[in-house]
């Protein structure tokens, strides 16, 4: 296993990572003065969003693959949070599926995919939990 999403394991018997991209980023906002140049001011974080892209290989080496992304897709639609988690134990998180892209290519004679490319899009959902004014989750 490499990262567990929720209940959803992205291994290679399930979906094979091959990228990983993160953004974050703050919200400042533009003040205008008169008689001068405009200054900025911090106004604190702004979202940190990851995307995942992973292959499934249907027929060769993860037939539960794409049961598992109509899952994830059933998930996505109820608006969940799911803690995101590293196999050596970082703690990114608590995630919403904001996006799920799937590329379905290599079509067998009987009309199913061998290869399907996925893109997991996830946006930082905190659940306001604090330590002396300190966002913890």
């Amino acid at each position: 296993m490499l990262m567990a999403l929720g209940p959803f394991r992205i291994a290679l018997s399930t979906m094979a990572l091959e990228q990983m991209e993160d953004r974050e980023n703050v919200r400042i906002a533009r003040m205008d003065r008169a008689r001068s140049m405009p200054t900025k001011q911090f106004l604190g974080l702004g979202d940190r969003e990851l995307e995942l892209r992973a292959t499934i290989y249907k027929e060769v080496l993860s037939p539960g693959g794409p049961t598992q992304v109509e899952l994830m897709r059933l998930w996505m639609r109820s608006g969940r949070r799911l803690p995101l988690i590293s196999r050596s134990g970082h703690f990114y998180g608590f995630y919403l599926i904001e996006e799920l892209t799937g590329e379905k290519t290599h079509v067998l004679p009987n009309g199913t995919f061998q290869k399907i490319t996925l893109t997991i899009k996830l946006t930082r959902a905190p659940a306001g939990v604090t330590v002396f004014g300190i966002p913890v989750f």
